[in-house]
Parts: C-alpha cells; structure tokens; sequence
C-alpha cells in the first residue's frame, strides 16, 4: 500500500493562508486538493482517499461520497495553492531558500541540503549533500588513502568525479524543468488574459446578434406586407396579360393575312428583280443581238453575228490589213483604234451602223488620233473619253495611261504612269476605276505579269490588287457584273491555254470557270445576253482558228457556235 502523505505544515509558509485552503482531516495546507462535489468542502487527494477507505460519507457533511465521484476543485483554487511561498523543507539543515510550492518538488530533488550518508566504511555519517564530496575525500577519518603505486586512488577519484558529473548533470536537468514550469507560468497567465479578452468580445458580439436579429425581424415583417402586395399586383398583372394576349391572338390573326399578301408581293419582286438583275447583267450588250469582228493579222475583212438567227454575214472590210488594234461602239458608230496595218498607225476608223449594218456603209476616217502609234494596247470608253492603257509603239512597251477625248477640240491627256509598262494586256471599266491586269513588259513570254492593277480616274491614283493566279498575255477578257473574265492567252512557258478566271473586283478574289472547248490566244471576247463568245486567236501549234465558242452562265458550259469566215488573231470585236 502507498504511504500515505498528508498536507503541508502551516509552519512552513512564509505568510499565513487562508484558512479556506487547509484540509478538513488533517488540518495542513491542502496537498492535491479535491473536492466534495455538492458542498465543495476540501480535503488532501491522500486524506480523503485514506478515509474513504473506511466509509463512503463526506467527513464534513455527511454526504454520500466515493473516491469516483470527488470532482476537481476551481483553477483558481490550484493557482492559490501553487502561488503560496514555502520554505525548502530542509531549512533546518541549513537551506533558506522560499519559493512558490508548484517549485518545491523540483527544488528540494536537487537541494544541496538533502542528507547524505558518507560512503566510506565505518563511518556513517550523515552530511548534506552538497558537503559530501568533500567530506568523503578531505575530511573523513575512514577515507581511503593509497601509495601512487597502487592506483586504487586513482580509482577511487574517478569514481568521484564520475559521480560529481551525474550530479551536476541532473541539476542542470532540473533547472531546465524549473525554466519549463517558469515559461509554462507566463503562458498560462497569459492565456487567463486571453480569455477574458476573448469572453468581453464575445458578450458584445452576442450584444450585436442580438441587435441584429431585431432589425431582422422588422425587415421581415416589412417583407411579408410586400409580399401580399406583390400577389395582389401579379393578380391584376394576370388580368391584365389575360387582356393583352386576346388583343395578340387577334393581331396575329391579321399578320398572318398580310403574310399572305406579301407572299404574293415578294413572289412578284423575285421575278421582277431577276428580270433586273438579267437587265444589269447584260448591261454591256443591252438587247443588242449582233457582235462585229474586224481585221486579224493578215486580214481587212469585217464580218457580223447575228445571235438570235445563229448566222454570220459581211460587212464592208477595212481599208487595210489591220491587228492588234482595240474597237467599241460611239455614236452609232464602230470605230477601231490604232494597231498595225504594215506598221503601227495612230488612226481611228469608223463605220456607222445606224440604221443598221449592211454591206452599202464604208469606212471612214475619224478625227481622233491616238497619243502615238501604237499596236497591242487596250482600251475602253468613258464618258466622251477613251481611256488607252499601255500597248507597243515600236520602240518600247508603253506604261502610260492616256485620255482621249472624243469631241472637239479632240484633246489627248497623259494621265499617269503604271507601276510597269504593259502589252497583250486587259483594261475593263469598273464605274470610275480602271481594273488593269496581265500582259507582259516586253516581247518575250518569260515577262509575262499576274499582277492586277485599279486606276482610279478621278483621284488620279493607281494601287496594286491581289494579283492573278498565273502569269499570262495574249488573251480575252470581258466584264461581268462585278468581275473581270480572262480567257485563254499564253502562259509564262509559251503554252497555249483553255482556262478561264473570274477576278471579282471587290474581294480580288479569284476562281476558276470551265476550261473552254480550245486551246486559244491573241482571241477576242464579248459578252452578249448571259454568254461570254469568245472568237478566234491561235492554237497550240499556232494555226489561226476560225472557230467560236459561248460560255452560257445559266448552263455553266461551253458550246460550239457557228464558224467565222475565216481564222482570225489579234483580232477586235464589239457588240452592236
């Protein structure tokens, strides 16, 4: 069985305690204080336990009461207790040390006033500890003195110093515990601080729920009046939408007869706006019906298609041999521009075709002159103007564009250079913007351009295009509606070509139609109605080519038309 300690002696504290804090069996300073639990009356952890053992009633109170059910007694009581300043229990050896009990543990393990008994044999003397050493070593008759030979001094030093070691060693131990309880008292304190700290802010967030749940309680009661509100409103809301869904039922019921009607209308707009949209597309040709072709390298006879009938029939020919000359239509008159007629001319010729074009009209000379001489050029009627655009004349491919005007006093204009010079080129009229591209800058097929230039007339001013998807020169082209067609010519390689490009003005985007039915170059073109013709030019091996063909737009192919009187290259045509 565990012996059994009692309290502290009154005697042994430096101030009188509080008598609350003695135990009710022994009468000392309470040691491991426990409780009675329901009148809390105190008692040493050891006395009640001890008397416990005999009875199951409190001692004071007469409770019943077990070693199971003591409770802990407050903090503040162990703090009380653990704060009291006592003396080392060995003041009597000696030791005046005070301290706080919580230390008194710790201190008097180590208290060098602790009673030891001296080691040495036959002597039995009992020291404090911190005397010992030197008693066991100096002092004591019984100690063992040995010759320097012997070593068992030496041996008994040693064990001395061994032993001085362990003790120094648990010293410093329990100093470091002293330090820990030390710390663990500052925070301890600190934590009561904290505490409190922590129960004052809680007791004004409490305070602050409080006051919100108030203000919450008036907003609900104001949302529950504005909600009654609300089903009032949504029950007018319903009769009202009740209302405007008849006043819809009946509007759709009359939408839906102007539908109707404009179904109808739009029916009619389509086929007017197609019949439109043919107008504008055939814009170029309008209801003309006939395409006349004159000259080629070689030839003065002229010649005309009528499309309706599918027959061709002669007209007067030219006064000479003339190719590589450009035409268009003026005043109800074909005129036929520059080329070469056993040498590059600057003339214009013309014949009336008013009322119509027959065998009995002639040529006749016209007072415009071109800039120069000038054989291979393109050009196009603007206004009362006819814009040239490059050409050879017989010393060096012209990068010029020039006016030409067609009334009196017949002025000629030098409107603006071309990034390069140009021959066996195309030139079409977009509104106020020449679109110029393809041809080559000298005779040879290696100079052949893809490049696609837009002049732009009233501005002055030229700017490059998205360019052709192939070099080439020699070939037709045409407008249509907001594109630019190029058909045949000659590659960079020399090579005759049947392919055909769309260059759409506005996207300078470019695609490929059907290849035409021959190989073709130095051909002419015309648009009439929804057909591109395309006559004449050379084939691969160079032969003249008397044939035509026509792209029909709605079909989307080629056909053969009736054959020219001859074969026919370089060649000018125009609709009339």
């Amino acid at each position: 069985m565990a012996s059994y300690i009692p309290g502290y002696d009154e005697e042994r504290f430096a101030t009188t305690v509080n008598r609350n804090f003695l135990c009710s069996i022994c009468f000392n300073v309470l040691r491991e204080p426990i409780l009675c639990p329901r009148n809390h009356h105190c008692f040493c952890r050891a006395c009640i336990t001890k008397h416990l053992e005999n009875s199951r009633r409190c001692p004071t109170c007469g409770d019943e009461l077990t070693v199971e059910t003591l409770a802990e007694p407050p903090r503040m009581v162990k703090d009380y207790i653990n704060e009291l300043n006592i003396h080392c229990i060995y003041i009597n050896r000696g030791c005046q040390d005070i301290l706080q009990l919580q230390h008194l543990d710790n201190h008097e393990a180590t208290c060098g006033f602790t009673p030891a008994v001296c080691s040495n044999q036959g002597c039995g003397a009992t020291l404090n500890q911190r005397d010992l050493i030197h008693h066991e070593s100096e002092i004591c008759e019984f100690r063992k003195l040995k010759c320097h030979s012997c070593g068992e001094m030496t041996k008994t030093l040693a064990e001395m110093e061994k032993r001085m070691a362990n003790v120094e060693r648990n010293m410093a131990t329990n100093m470091e515990k002293m330090g820990a309880v030390v710390t663990m008292e500052i925070h301890m304190k600190n934590m009561q601080t904290s505490m409190a700290t922590n129960a004052a802010n809680m007791e004004t967030r409490l305070a602050n729920v409080e006051k919100n749940m108030a203000t919450n309680m008036g907003a609900l009661v104001t949302m529950e009046t504005h909600m009654k509100n609300m089903e009032k409103n949504t029950a007018d809301m319903e009769g009202k939408l009740e209302a405007v869904n008849n006043e819809v039922r009946g509007l759709k019921t009359t939408l839906m007869e102007g539908f109707d009607e404009m179904k109808d209308v739009l029916v009619k707009t389509e086929v007017i706006k197609e019949e439109n949209t043919r107008k504008v597309r055939n814009r170029a040709s309008g209801d003309k019906e006939n395409i006349v072709v004159a000259g080629g390298y070689l030839v003065d006879s002229v010649e005309m298609f009528n499309w309706r009938q599918r027959t061709w029939s002669p007209l007067q020919s030219l006064p000479k041999e003339r190719f590589g000359a450009t035409s268009f239509v003026y005043n109800n008159h074909v005129t036929v521009v520059g080329g070469c007629c056993s040498g590059r001319v600057d003339d214009m010729i013309r014949l009336n075709i008013n009322p119509k074009s027959d065998l009995s009209m002639h040529w006749s000379d016209c007072p415009v002159k071109l800039p120069a001489k000038l054989a291979y050029h393109s050009s196009v009627l603007y206004n009362d103007h006819l814009m040239v655009t490059g050409g050879y004349n017989g010393n060096a491919v012209s990068d010029c564009i020039h006016e030409v005007q067609l009334v009196p006093p017949y002025t000629v204009k030098t409107l603006s250079g071309m990034p390069e010079p140009r021959q066996n080129h195309g030139t079409q009229l977009f509104d106020d913007n020449l679109l110029i591209l393809g041809g080559r800058t000298t005779g040879s097929y290696q100079d052949n351009l893809s490049s696609v230039l837009l002049y732009d007339i009233k501005k002055n001013e030229c700017k490059q295009l998205e360019p052709l998807p192939y070099e080439v020169s020699l070939m037709a082209t045409v407008r249509w509606g907001d594109n630019i067609v190029v058909t045949g010519g000659k590659g960079k390689r020399h090579n005759a070509l049947d392919t055909v490009i769309i260059y759409n003005v506005k996207t300078e985007q470019s695609h490929m139609l059907p290849r035409m039915r021959r190989k073709r170059w130095a051909c002419t073109a015309v648009v009439i109605g929804n057909n591109i013709v395309v006559l004449g030019g050379k084939d691969e091996q160079g032969r003249y080519l008397k044939s035509v063909e026509a792209f029909n737009f709605e079909s989307y192919t080629w056909q053969e038309l009736p054959e020219m009187s001859r074969g026919r290259s370089y060649a000018s045509a125009v609709v009339v």
